[in-house]
């Protein structure tokens, strides 16, 4: 059994893997200088790219139904405390989105609002408030104009609600506004609030008022908390549904993934360290891991969950970037890793070093996805076998190359990592398997 641990990145793999290897007694020292790609996500959990989902679903007019998870990542989930995952079979989840369009997901961070989950022809509301970023509106009539909406005939109305309390609050940012809310007299204050513009747009359940339908849900801006989700809090409160649109990167979702994973690493007794580590070497049977250039720590094993080129743990540096009038000076990798590391890198299951010419990958024709090929930019990362890029070298998350980006992959190849990494004997087998 591996006694000492290093993990680099504490995203959602790195974070993963902290978990499993923790459960069988590893001693772990957590390195993350930065925020990733988890700590900007929308609210949004998937297993498999949802645009593939969505699209298998209208070609083959399947109903979406939740497949499968193994029972490690629901363990981990329950514990993080953030998501909702339906159960195997479930409905998959709606999610609306800011820009008007309904998004199939595998689950949610739970102050987002599943649209799946209400009842055919409910009426959801969206309180109208003067910020930048929020039409409730523009909004409304778009949601209403969905196929999905329109095939459960779901209406979404704007209605006059009082969720701004001080001057100023129409300029901040949302992660602020939604930061305010974790104050729980501010907390009752919007309850209150909402309260009354229920009432007035007709009440909710079997509490109508007047001759409007009842409201069955209340779909809200990327406000409702920035420390713990408040929306099952609201819900309670005002009896019906209440949630978030799925926003953009830098929302308040991001914020409770934070939040959520530093209450699991204390759980853990483990340390989030927000230092670089800049190099990888192996030394007589032992990893040495160097840290900020000067500190040099010795480990067993080591699980590389920097993830990939959106959150910069592999680099795009092709030769011609220090090219002068005419050639490069000479030809190399296009990508590279963030740190030094015995490792290779790889994309559609080619060595890195062989995409491309001198002057490196002809982007615009082999980036971006097509149909099922997700491009070269999301393909590249570091090559492995299962889980092992180098004896003792483990590797999760979108560092992995010709893997899925999703958050609940990212999850499950950190679990197995962390397992091989802290010595579990059937991990490190599976760890080694080639892929078929």
């Amino acid at each position: 059994m591996f006694e000492r641990v290093v993990v680099i990145g504490a995203g959602a793999a790195g974070l993963a893997a902290s978990w499993a290897a923790a459960q069988r007694g590893a001693e772990i020292r957590l390195y993350d200088p930065s925020i990733g790609a988890s700590c900007l996500s929308g609210g949004a959990v998937d297993d498999r790219p949802w645009e593939q989902v969505a699209r298998a679903t209208e070609v083959l007019q399947l109903v979406p139904e939740a497949g499968p998870l193994p029972e490690s990542v629901r363990s981990f989930a329950q514990e993080l405390g953030l998501w909702r995952l339906p159960s195997q079979g479930e409905c998959l989840c709606r999610l609306a989105t800011e820009s008007g369009r309904m998004r199939l997901a595998r689950g949610h961070d739970t102050s987002l609002l599943d649209v799946a989950r209400l009842p055919t022809g409910a009426r959801v509301v969206l309180p109208r408030l003067a910020r930048p970023e929020w039409d409730a509106d523009s909004l409304a009539a778009s949601l209403s104009a969905d196929a999905y909406a329109q095939s459960r005939r779901i209406v979404f109305e704007a209605v006059n609600a009082k969720v701004l309390k001080h001057v100023g609050e129409d300029r901040i940012a949302s992660a602020e506004l939604a930061s305010r809310h974790d104050d729980p007299v501010r907390r009752q204050w919007l309850a209150e609030r909402l309260g009354e513009a229920l009432v007035s747009a007709g009440g909710v359940g079997g509490r109508s008022s007047g001759s409007q339908r009842p409201v069955d849900a209340v779909l809200t801006g990327p406000w409702l908390g920035a420390d713990k989700p408040i929306a099952p809090w609201l819900a309670d409160r005002l009896g019906v549904p209440v949630g978030e649109v799925l926003s953009g990167v830098g929302c308040a979702a991001g914020m409770r993934f934070e939040s959520a994973r530093l209450a699991l690493l204390s759980n853990l007794g483990v340390e989030l360290v927000p230092r670089p580590v800049s190099a990888i070497a192996a030394v007589e049977g032992e990893l040495r891991v160097t840290v900020d250039e000067d500190e040099h720590r010795l480990t067993d094993a080591v699980v590389l969950a920097i993830g990939g080129l959106a959150a910069g743990g592999v680099v795009y540096d092709p030769p011609e970037q220090s090219a002068g009038r005419d050639l490069p000076l000479a030809g190399r990798a296009p990508f590279r890793l963030s740190l030094d590391a015995p490792v290779r890198l790889q994309a559609q299951r080619q060595p890195i070093d062989v995409v491309g010419s001198i002057h490196g990958p002809a982007l615009d024709e082999v980036a971006w996805p097509v149909d099922a090929d997700p491009g070269l930019l999301e393909a590249v990362g570091v090559a492995c076998e299962g889980l092992e890029a180098a004896p003792q070298i483990f590797a999760a998350g979108d560092v992995v190359a010709d893997k899925p980006r999703t958050l609940l992959q990212a999850v499950y190849s950190g679990v197995l990592a962390g397992a091989a990494a802290a010595g579990e004997p059937g991990q490190i087998e599976r760890s080694r398997r080639p892929r078929r």
